[in-house]
Parts: C-alpha cells; sequence; structure tokens
C-alpha cells in the first residue's frame, strides 16, 4: 500500500468516526485493501464485514463530512496522522495483539529504532516514589533512552519532565483527544513533549478523557517500550493493568521495590515476587537489556559513583566529586577540602566553597554548624 497523503486522508476520514472498533477498520481494510476504497464501499457490503450498526456508522459519516474536510481541519490545528498502511506508522505497534488503527499526534512519533522504556506507577505517589521516578527517568534519559508514559499526574508526569531535564525525548500517550490537555495541570508539560518528543492518541480529536478509554491506551503505552518500570502501584491498581498487556506483548517488566508497609508499594512487591526484575537505578535496565553502548555512556557520566544528573541539576566534575565524598554522615569543610586536595583538585578553597553553596541551593546537600552531608534521599540512592 503507498504511504501518500491521499490514504492518510481517507483513512483519517475512517479514524475520525466513534465508536468503530478497530478491528472494524482492520477487517474492511484487509477486504478493500485501501482505505479509499473503504469510503466508497456499498452500504451492503460494508453491512457485510462489519455488521449493520457498524455500515450505519460510515454511511452517517459519509453524509456529515468528506474526507478533505476531516483532514484540512486537522492540519489547521497543527495535528498529523499515521496509520497502519503508512510507512511512518510505529512498527512497534503493529507487532501486539490489537494494535490501533491509526495514530493522531503533535510533535514527532518515538522512534522504533531507539531504546524506550515506559515509566508508571501511581498518580497520588510518595515523596519515595517521586524521588525515584526522577532519578530513574534523568539516569535512563541522560545515556538517550526514550521515556514512554501517559502524561497523568503523580509518576508519569515527573518521569516525563525529568527526562525532558535530562535531554531525552520522552512521548505521551493520552486517555483522549490529542488535542484535549488531561490534566489541565500538565499543560507545562504537554508543550515540551511536543517541542522535544510527542504525544499521541487513537482517540479522535475533541475525544474527552474518560475512565473506560485509559485501559486500552495503556496496551499503546506498553507496546511503544522496551522494557516497563513500574515506580510505585498499589496492589489493586490501573498500573497494573498496563503491567498484564506488557507481558502479553513479551515487554520486559522491571519494579522499584519499596517497603512492605508502604500501601503504594504492595503492587511492586506483588510484582517482585511474581518474577518481575528489581531496578534499583538506571544501570539494572541498561545492562541487563543489553544496551551496551548505552551501559558505556553511563559510566563516562559518573564519578566517585555519583550520576552527573541530580535532581535535575547537570553536575560539574567538582560538584560529583564533592557528592562522592559525602554521604549521611556530616563532614567538615576542612576535611571536604582536603580529601579534595588527595583527589588532585586544585581549586581555590573559594571555589569550592562557592561549590558548596551551590549544592546546598539546589537541595543536594545540607549544611549544619560548618558541616556538610548529602540529603538523605539522595544520599539512599547514590
Amino acid at each position: 500500500m503507498g504511504d501518500t497523503q491521499q490514504e492518510k486522508k481517507y483513512a483519517c476520514w475512517l479514524d475520525s468516526i466513534r465508536f468503530l472498533s478497530s478491528a472494524g477498520k482492520y477487517k474492511l481494510l484487509d477486504a478493500a485493501k485501501t482505505a479509499e476504497n473503504i469510503y466508497r464501499m456499498k452500504e451492503s457490503d460494508l453491512t457485510f464485514f462489519i455488521g449493520a450498526k457498524g455500515s450505519m456508522l460510515i454511511t452517517q459519516a459519509k453524509k456529515m463530512q468528506s474526507p478533505d474536510m476531516v483532514y484540512e481541519r486537522l492540519l489547521a490545528s497543527k495535528i498529523k496522522y499515521t496509520f497502519c498502511g503508512a510507512g511512518d506508522f510505529p512498527k512497534r505497534l503493529s507487532r501486539i495483539p490489537d494494535p490501533p488503527f491509526g495514530l493522531f499526534y503533535k510533535g514527532a512519533l518515538p522512534d522504533s529504532a531507539a531504546p524506550a522504556v515506559a515509566m508508571i506507577g501511581a498518580r497520588k505517589c510518595s515523596e519515595y516514589g517521586h524521588c525515584m521516578a526522577k532519578e530513574l527517568a534523568q539516569g535512563l534519559g541522560a545515556c538517550g533512552v526514550d521515556i514512554i508514559s501517559g502524561m497523568a499526574l503523580g509518576i508519569d508526569g515527573i518521569s516525563q519532565r525529568a527526562a525532558l531535564d535530562a535531554g531525552a525525548r520522552s512521548y505521551g500517550v493520552l486517555g483522549c483527544g490529542v488535542d484535549v490537555v488531561y490534566p489541565k495541570s500538565n499543560q507545562p508539560l504537554y508543550e515540551k513533549l511536543t517541542e522535544r518528543g510527542g504525544v499521541l492518541s487513537e482517540y479522535p480529536l475533541g475525544t474527552e478523557p474518560k475512565p473506560m478509554l485509559f485501559p486500552p491506551r495503556n496496551r499503546i503505552i506498553s507496546a511503544l517500550s522496551d522494557a516497563v518500570l513500574v515506580v510505585e502501584a498499589r496492589e489493586k491498581s490501573g498500573t497494573l493493568i498496563t503491567v498484564d498487556m506488557a507481558l502479553e506483548q513479551g515487554r520486559e517488566v522491571y519494579v522499584v521495590p519499596g517497603r512492605c508497609t508502604d500501601n503504594l508499594s504492595r503492587g511492586c512487591n506483588l510484582l517482585l515476587r511474581q518474577g518481575a526484575s528489581a531496578a534499583l537505578c538506571a544501570w539494572d535496565i541498561i545492562n541487563d537489556m543489553g544496551w551496551d553502548a548505552l551501559g558505556a555512556r553511563m559510566q563516562e557520566k559518573k564519578t566517585n559513583g555519583v550520576s552527573s544528573y541530580i535532581n535535575g541539576a547537570e553536575l560539574t566534575p567538582l560538584s560529583r566529586a564533592v557528592c562522592g565524598l559525602l554521604d549521611v554522615t556530616p563532614v567538615a569543610q576542612d576535611t571536604v577540602i582536603m580529601l579534595l586536595r588527595e583527589q588532585g583538585f586544585s581549586q581555590t578553597v573559594a571555589d569550592i566553597c562557592r561549590e558548596l553553596v551551590e549544592l546546598e541551593l539546589k537541595g543536594i546537600i545540607e549544611r549544619g554548624a560548618g558541616q556538610y552531608k548529602l540529603r538523605d534521599d539522595i544520599a539512599l540512592r547514590k
């Protein structure tokens, strides 16, 4: 099938018909061979292939708007479209049991050749979940791993913002029309994603977010990824639905362990008991997935075991060395200077003090009585 604008135009028209299932569209495409031929099919033929209800939906759509009208409105909104018969349709999606027929998107589509990890978890996450999502997304992003998520509150949004801060690409899969920002508070994230990644949806423009639309979109989140990382999840959680879909699609599943007494970690710990792999840092995933080139990049970005990104801030070699020296036990300023000298750093005392102040302002270290220590949550991830 030719990857032409003409075909996309007719496919877009078909995909804009609400309540017409993807399975029905695929059945019609298999019979008609082209999207344009579907538009020109007789009502009796439509009924034969997809039943009276589906035939009625298509017949009504023909009377209401033409393919040209639908496509022109799409382009006027600066929204793009692709479908299963086009060359730019993500290859990962074509290999799952129930692929979407097409995608509406803003920005770019994920590169099927690039490594990608889906990061998912609780909307009302804990401080621990917030910190781990940020740290893992920054670590993966800094090494060139695309982060896929649902642009929701909590773990989704935190992971995607952290990935963008680390210079990575991130893609949001929406449970509504791609022209609808949900939740509204994520408008800034939506704009950033369209600039440095993309937002996409299988639902027609103007589709409002409804609970029943989110579980189906989760299969796209997992399908666009090589692995799924669960940061925080309750024992009975929608996140676990995505995990089931990922396993069905043959994706690797990683989990951030949590305390046994934490409700938000019970789902994660249950997955660990069922055989999921634990992810304590980005390196665990990169190493397990065999992304050797990315692993080499990660090693280059570390000094004294400290990542070059902490709390969204890119650290200088001196800052990383300071963080490598510090832990939860306070250390005197003079001791820090002496240990840096032993490591070969020749900066003046004033420069080192200025670096300590910068780290304190960034919320990475804490000072008390002339002594310095790493902030507790950062020390635990060191």
